[in-house]
């Protein structure tokens, strides 16, 4: 996971709070958010710090909170991230994300439709004074779409 995974992770678990409003949490609750060990939180929270993403000010001492701001909404980062794992190919993934409780409805809207056409046949310019073409078979074992062709007779007498 990088610094935008987690920090998908964080705006999701406090979606109610927004861009620069300073919240006082602990470490144990970051590493719950987190899904990692209180030991590996700070290394997180600082990746997340020198991307832009957020502010950490730590506690000073046992048991004291930290503060951390997020510094971008969430309807300016998940759409980057969620098209970050369509190029990758991780469409189970992207799906699993758009389905989470705490997406706003327009950004779920908007993912969703590039999710159908990222998933769409590609286009093609199609000369009906060429052979006839007839879809044959649909591969998404790769995550990409095959258009495979198939010709029975000749130029006159297209296959249906």
């Amino acid at each position: 996971m990088n610094a935008l995974d987690h920090y998908i992770e964080l705006r999701l678990r406090y979606i109610k709070d927004t861009k620069n409003e300073t919240l006082s949490v602990g470490r144990d609750e970051l590493a719950d958010a987190l899904f990692c060990s209180p030991r590996n939180v700070k290394r997180l929270l600082k990746n997340m710090e020198e991307e832009g993403l957020i502010s950490w000010t730590p506690g000073g001492g046992r048991g004291k909170r930290s503060s951390l701001t997020f510094l971008r909404p969430l309807p300016e980062v998940f759409p980057t991230y969620f098209k970050q794992l369509l190029r990758q190919g991780h469409i189970k993934e992207a799906t699993r994300t758009l389905k989470r409780d705490g997406i706003p409805p327009d950004i779920r809207k908007s993912c969703y439709q590039q999710l159908m056409k990222e998933l769409s046949l590609p286009q093609f310019k199609l000369d009906l004074n060429e052979r006839p073409l007839k879809p044959t078979g649909i591969s998404t074992e790769t995550g990409s779409w095959l258009y495979v062709q198939s010709y029975r007779g000749d130029k006159e007498s297209p296959s249906h």
